[in-house]
Parts: C-alpha cells; structure tokens; sequence
C-alpha cells in the first residue's frame, strides 16, 4: 500500500472531473484530491492539469479511493502529526 495517512507523496494526475483530480502513485496505486484540497486547480481546463506532478498528503486513507491534499496547510498538520517540523 502506498498511502499512508498523513504521509506525503508525490503523485501524478491521470484524469481530471468538475469535483477533482484523480491521481496514481508511482506503483500505480489510485488516489483523489477534491478540488478544494488543490492550490493548482485551475480557473481554466482542468484537463491541463493531466500529466502533472503534484507533492500531496494523505487525509483519508480509508476510503476508496483514498483522499489526498496538496494544501501547504494539511502538509503542515500531517507533519505535526508525523513529529516532525514543517
């Protein structure tokens, strides 16, 4: 399993829809990031957005598919969590 809640990773958006990004690790495991977790949603195509690299956290490893934030401010809580400095 890649996502492990409030790890950080890197991942790469493979579709974009109106209520978010749908992402995939580099083992090809399937993630979600809604559109108000993601500084980088546009005003524009989304569909722009394919291809792209983003550095995300994990904030809900429970679901399927689980649900990650690229929000400096969820990074920073989860690496409060994890103990370490943000």
């Amino acid at each position: 399993m890649d996502y492990l809640l409030h790890h950080e990773i890197d991942v790469t958006v493979v579709a974009a829809r109106p209520w978010g990004l749908e992402v995939e690790s580099g083992h090809g495991t399937r993630g979600f990031i809604d559109n108000t977790k993601s500084p980088a949603w546009p005003s524009g195509d989304p569909q722009d957005l394919v291809g792209t690299v983003l550095h995300a956290v994990v904030i809900d490893d429970d679901r399927d598919p689980v649900r990650l934030s690229t929000l400096d401010t969820d990074k920073r809580i989860a690496r409060e969590k994890r103990g370490l400095p943000f």
